[in-house]
C-alpha cells in the first residue's frame, strides 16, 4: 500500500497537470525514495501511445521532489522547490505503454551545501525504462 496516494500527491510536489508525473509514494525515507505513475493516454509527455524520453526524465526528477516534499511534511515545513542542476549517465532502455504504471527508485548518494546527488532508476513490469545520476539544487 502506498504512503501517499494519487488524490494527495499535489501535496508534495511542485507539478500541476499537464506535467504532473508521479501518482504515489510508495516508500519513503531520507535515504531514498519510491514512487509510481499510471500513464494516462491524454498526458501531456505521451507522443504515440508510449510515454516520451522527456516524460521519463520528467519523472525522474519529480520523483526527487516527492522524496523533499514528503519529508519537508514530516518536519511541519512547506515542500521546497528544486531544479536539475545536472544528469549524468542517462539511460532510456524503454518506453513504456499508455495504462501502464512506472515504478521509479531515488538513493541519496551525496549532499553538499544545496546540492544533492542522487542515483535513479525506473521500471515498468519488472523491465529497466531508464537510469541516470542527477544533482538536483535547491534554493535557500
Amino acid at each position: 500500500m502506498a504512503l501517499v496516494k494519487k488524490q494527495d500527491i499535489l501535496k508534495f510536489i511542485p507539478q500541476r497537470d499537464p506535467i504532473c508525473l508521479v501518482h504515489s509514494i510508495i516508500e519513503c525515507s531520507e535515504q531514498g525514495v519510491k514512487t509510481g505513475f499510471v500513464i494516462e493516454a491524454d498526458h501531456f509527455f505521451v507522443n504515440d501511445n508510449h510515454l516520451s524520453e522527456a516524460g521519463i526524465i520528467e519523472n525522474l526528477a519529480q520523483s526527487c521532489a516527492a522524496q523533499a516534499g514528503y519529508i519537508c511534511s514530516l518536519r511541519n515545513l512547506p515542500p521546497k522547490v528544486g531544479f536539475i542542476a545536472n544528469i549524468k549517465d542517462l539511460e532510456i532502455h524503454s518506453l513504456p505503454e499508455v495504462n501502464s504504471e512506472i515504478i521509479t527508485e531515488v538513493n541519496m548518494k551525496a549532499m553538499v551545501m544545496n546540492v544533492t546527488l542522487v542515483v535513479a532508476t525506473s521500471t515498468c513490469n519488472g523491465k529497466p525504462v531508464a537510469s541516470c545520476e542527477m544533482k538536483i539544487f535547491i534554493p535557500e
